[in-house]
C-alpha cells in the first residue's frame, strides 16, 4: 500500500485549520459584548463552578428558543472546539459511531455522573454502577479513555451537545 504525502499534509492542515478557527472563536467570544447582568456583577470568574441548569437552559429540544447570551455562546463554542479535540472520533451528537450518540445524555445521566465518567469511565464502572457497567458491556467492553479535563470544560462540552439541533425527521410519504 503505497501513503499519499500530499494528501497526508492536507489532512493536517485542514486539522489545524478546524482547531485554529476553533481557538479563534473562543478569543472572540471572551472580548464580545456583555449582557446587562454582567454589569453589576462582574466578570465571570473562569473557574466559577457550572450548574446543572446552567447546562439544561442550553438545551433547546424542539430547536427553537432563546437565543444564547455572549457567556453562553462562548461557553458552547469552547464545548465545540473541546469536541471535536477529544470526543468526535468516537461520538457524534446524533447517531452512534464507536460509542453512543451523546444527544439527550444530559437527561439520562446528571452531571454529576458525567463528570466522573468522562475523566475515567474505566473507575465508574470498576465501581459496579449499573448504568456504566451497561453501557461498557452494550459497546464490546470498549474502554473509553480518561480525559485530564476540568469539570469546566466537561460541563462545556456538555453545553455544545445540548445546543445542537435534533436530526430532521423524514416524513413517509
Amino acid at each position: 500500500m503505497r501513503s499519499n504525502p500530499v494528501g497526508f499534509a492536507l489532512s493536517v492542515g485542514m486539522a489545524l485549520i478546524a482547531v485554529l478557527f476553533g481557538f479563534t472563536l473562543l478569543s472572540a467570544g471572551s472580548l464580545v459584548g456583555f449582557a446587562a447582568d454582567d454589569v453589576a456583577s462582574g466578570p465571570a470568574a473562569p473557574d466559577k463552578p457550572v450548574s446543572k441548569d446552567s447546562i439544561m437552559s442550553l438545551t433547546k429540544a424542539d430547536g427553537a428558543g432563546p437565543a444564547l447570551s455572549a457567556e453562553e455562546a462562548a461557553r458552547v463554542a469552547a464545548g465545540d472546539a473541546l469536541f471535536k479535540a477529544n470526543c468526535a472520533q468516537c461520538h457524534a451528537v446524533n447517531e452512534q459511531v464507536v460509542g453512543p450518540a451523546l444527544a439527550g445524555i444530559t437527561k439520562r445521566r446528571s452531571i454529576s455522573w458525567l463528570i466522573p465518567w468522562v475523566k475515567n469511565s474505566s473507575k465508574v464502572v470498576a465501581s459496579g454502577d449499573e448504568y456504566a457497567v451497561a453501557v461498557y458491556t452494550k459497546y464490546n467492553k470498549q474502554q473509553m479513555p480518561s480525559f485530564a479535563l476540568s469539570d469546566q470544560e466537561i460541563t462545556s462540552i456538555f453545553a455544545y451537545v445540548n445546543a445542537q439541533p435534533a436530526p430532521a425527521v423524514a416524513l413517509a410519504r
